[in-house]
């Protein structure tokens, strides 16, 4: 209902931004979804976005879901052999990167369809939105593999329906309004990134801010008050750095209103 409002805004280490609209998000994932659906892929096809955060990340995860594509957001810190082995498992036939990835030792191979994000881009400028591809809820949406702390990754698959399935824990938890600025600290490999820092302010109509320069933990709280952030969401460790080698004092000129934390135990001790 806020077209002109900004729905995700990139933030560079050097301080430049690059704002999308709701409107210019909706035109350009459309644009996307139809330049993948041009590569000759199926229905559920699997493809792996080798993507630093930013706003091919973003777009091309959204697009091949409109694309009726599974896609399979990576660590770009992936080796060659670690990626090899993720293609062979998820059965990937295309992956979207922006640079080689390290180590020169052989693995699995790679998909035989290989893109650099300026190439889907042409393709895109080049075509009419796509129609969202006809799916039902149970249909798989994406695939986000876990961190493996507990052992090897574990791919998990994400049905259509998981979106709406996010619903109660917004209203519940995030509280999220149509004029909230929502920073998250995370990378868009992670569902943690993808659902409370862009999924979630989307559906209540927020502004999403993301970071895409080093996670020095001490900028945090300038980047809060200088881009007056007012929920921000990130790990208990990076709410420990900044108390420890930030400027937590800042956040008392910031319009900060909320922060949620997740993906690890929070001690009693840093909660308080």
């Amino acid at each position: 209902n806020r077209p002109h409002q900004p729905a995700v805004i990139f933030i560079a280490a050097d301080g430049r931004q690059e704002a999308l609209t709701f409107a210019a998000v909706g035109e350009r994932i459309g644009r996307l979804a139809a330049a993948l659906s041009s590569l000759g892929l199926a229905r559920g096809d699997r493809l792996l976005l080798r993507l630093p955060t930013g706003p091919d990340a973003a777009l091309s995860f959204f697009a091949a879901i409109a694309a009726g594509l599974v896609p399979v957001p990576c660590s770009t810190m992936l080796t060659r052999r670690e990626l090899g082995q993720l293609a062979a498992e998820t059965e990937a036939r295309l992956l979207l990167q922006a640079a080689p990835p390290g180590g020169a030792e052989e693995g699995p191979p790679l998909p035989a369809l290989i893109l650099d994000p300026s190439e889907l881009h042409e393709r895109a400028r080049k075509k009419r939105p796509a129609t969202i591809a006809d799916t039902v809820a149970e249909d798989p949406a994406f695939l986000i593999f876990t961190s493996g702390t507990g052992g090897r990754p574990k791919g998990v698959l994400h049905a259509q329906r998981s979106v709406l399935g996010r619903r109660p824990m917004r209203l519940g938890w995030q509280g999220f309004g149509p004029d909230d600025r929502v920073m998250h600290a995370g990378q868009l490999n992670w569902t943690y990134t993808l659902g409370v820092g862009l999924m979630d302010p989307w559906a209540a109509g927020a502004s999403a801010l993301l970071y895409t320069g080093q996670h020095d933990p001490s900028r945090w709280p300038e980047l809060i008050l200088q881009h007056q952030v007012t929920v921000f969401a990130a790990v208990p460790t990076v709410f420990r750095q900044i108390l420890k080698y930030g400027r937590p004092e800042l956040l008392r000129r910031a319009p900060l209103r909320h922060c949620l934390t997740a993906g690890e135990a929070l001690s009693p001790e840093l909660l308080a």
